[in-house]
């Protein structure tokens, strides 16, 4: 834990507890005690936004989660409606964008490039900015 998110455990046990790490090493707190205090940091910590996959999670807690779930479920309700009443299909809409997908997308894409021997690169210019 403290060899990959080391600093970001100093910073939260100083912000939420008011304590030095050194203070596990010293013993004027014990290793059950600082186990205890890392399993019970809150959502919105660096420990656990870092533990999430870095700086893209941070404001993601549960709340966050569930409400872009309700989003999804509101736009895809909207569709079926629409898509039931309307001569022409709409199209279906685009789940809410949520940490962490776009790595996915860039991956998928890789894969398809490396399969597809006609496949050309597209110029830096040309790509949409994050």
């Amino acid at each position: 834990m403290c060899d990959q998110h080391g600093a970001e455990l100093v910073a939260d046990f100083q912000r939420f507890y008011g304590l030095r790490l050194s203070d596990v090493v010293a013993g004027s707190v014990s290793p059950r005690s600082a186990l205890a205090m890392v399993e019970h940091l809150p959502e919105g910590s660096a420990f656990i936004v870092a533990a999430r996959g870095g700086r893209d999670h941070t404001g993601w807690d549960t709340t966050a989660y569930l409400l872009a779930a309700l989003i999804d479920s509101v736009n895809m309700t909207t569709w079926a409606v629409n898509a039931q009443n309307a001569k022409r299909k709409p199209s279906k809409p685009k789940p809410f964008e949520r940490p962490g997908t776009r790595k996915r997308n860039v991956r998928a894409a890789e894969t398809l490039i490396k399969n597809n021997p006609h496949a050309m690169p597209i110029p830096e210019y040309r790509l949409p900015k994050p």
